[in-house]
């Protein structure tokens, strides 16, 4: 039996579609066709990891992302982005999945299709919920949902996904969450309402009943998470449709994109030898990694003050990662004498040198930071990114500043705590080992022969 056809959709955003390139160079190694549905600036990337490359409308333009921004954290940057970002798209994100349906359809008229959906690809909705199937097809193919941040769905246990407080499955902490669901309702259904209306408008004849959060994550039948266990809450509530799979596996470096001064990295420990005891003294500087991530570039909030704090250290070497590639730093800031600047790096080049990773707690860095066993200190409030610095302070692997400008005082202690805590280096290595042995790649490709073999799998 001819292996089935793979569909990736990804929107158009670094942390949406990087977790996603791995899984694309497993599946052509082992002799599955796919084509992947991603954003033009992520094409050469897509084709390198031998999937045929279908282009999506980039909706994240800088005015775009500049909006959002300007809107405090809380539920109405929430809200808005979901709305703006997401379920608008759905539209042309519908177009371009149906455009390689019937492509694929027309050219393989007797082969299984198959969709991994990365989660807020929005473009599968409406045929869940009922539309018509592309030309082809006499029912929907199967489907499989892939998150890229922290687990989404309501539980009794934990509190309403945003202000990123921990768990509470106490008597008072589930009487704490409920009041805090009670309280967030009106918006939930309002949102709800929303993405419903978009639907119907394309088809849709059936409406989603739960918090659309819930829904994107229960209302089909495989959603695949890549983590362990061990870095989500507990949930005595949680779907049996949510399978762990372990953090996406680290992706080979191109030697020739790492900058000049890379092999200082690479030097082993200096030793010094006394010559009356033969006292031996072996040292190496200490690395602390920072960047601000690939949205926010505000680098007076982590790079700048990490850069100063740590300035007359000489047991440091301070590599910051700017984030975009041709960024700079502000031509009247001068960089200290134990300190590398770079504009863009891949994080899988410098994780395996650093000793802690301080940035402003995207999920993509964070589970790069967690699949290199690496102590981090997150700062980030906006989106999900107060979400991932509580479940990883939870976690026992990074220290959580709660803030996206932390003080220099925080942030010194931060990182000084996280350079010495052997305990929490301990446990870095641990949830690393964890992650490891789950072999995301593996498991996803069984969770597409699983779906395909079963004769229910039908939407």
């Amino acid at each position: 039996m001819a292996k089935p056809l793979v569909v990736i959709a990804c929107p158009t955003a670094h942390g949406h579609t990087n977790p996603l390139l791995p899984h694309a160079s497993h599946l052509t190694k082992q002799g599955y066709s796919v084509t992947f549905i991603g954003g033009d600036e992520f094409e050469a990337s897509i084709r390198k990891t031998g999937a045929d490359f279908h282009p999506t409308d980039n909706p994240y333009t800088p005015e775009f992302l500049k909006e959002i921004l300007s809107i405090p954290p809380g539920p109405e940057q929430l809200i808005t982005t979901l709305k703006r970002g997401f379920i608008d798209t759905t539209p042309v994100r519908m177009r371009s999945l149906c455009s390689v349906l019937e492509r694929l359809r027309e050219t393989h008229p007797d082969r299984q299709v198959l969709i991994l959906q990365e989660m807020m690809y929005m473009g599968t909705w409406p045929y869940i919920l009922g539309a018509p199937p592309p030309k082809g097809y006499d029912e929907f193919p199967p489907l499989i949902i892939f998150g890229t941040a922290p687990l989404l769905v309501s539980s009794v246990d934990t509190a309403p996904f945003g202000p990123g407080l921990p768990a509470d499955s106490t008597p008072e902490g589930r009487a704490r969450n409920a009041a805090m669901y009670d309280a967030i309702k009106d918006l939930q259904a309002g949102l709800t309402a929303y993405a419903n209306k978009a639907y119907s408008a394309l088809g849709a004849t059936r409406k989603i009943t739960q918090p659309v959060f819930d829904e994107w994550c229960t209302g089909h039948k495989l959603f695949l998470q890549p983590c362990s266990p061990s870095l989500e809450y507990p949930r005595s509530d949680l779907s049996p449709t949510i399978r762990f799979i372990g953090g996406t596996p680290i992706r080979e470096v191109d030697a020739s994109s790492l900058p000049a001064w890379f092999p200082e990295l690479l030097q082993p420990a200096t030793t010094t030898t006394t010559t009356t005891t033969t006292t031996t003294t072996t040292t190496k500087k200490k690395v602390i990694f920072v960047t601000q991530g690939t949205v926010k570039h505000d680098y007076t909030a982590l790079i700048i003050p990490t850069l100063q704090i740590f300035a007359d250290r000489e047991d440091l070497l301070v590599i910051a990662v700017l984030g975009v590639k041709g960024a700079t730093l502000p031509d009247d800031f001068e960089t200290p004498s134990n300190a590398k600047v770079v504009d863009y790096l891949p994080y899988d080049a410098l994780l395996p040198h650093t000793d802690v990773f301080v940035t402003n707690g995207g999920y993509g860095s964070f589970m790069h930071g967690v699949m290199h066993g690496v102590p981090m200190v997150l700062a980030g409030t906006t989106q999900d990114k107060a979400e991932v610095s509580m479940r990883g302070e939870w976690a026992g692997i990074a220290i959580n500043l709660r803030t996206d400008t932390p003080t220099v005082d925080a942030l010194r202690e931060g990182v000084e705590r996280a350079l010495t805590d052997m305990g929490m280096k301990e446990k870095c290595v641990q949830i690393q080992r964890e992650n490891q042995e789950l072999d995301c790649v593996a498991q996803l490709e069984r969770a597409i022969l699983e779906i395909v073999d079963d004769n229910n799998c039908t939407l």
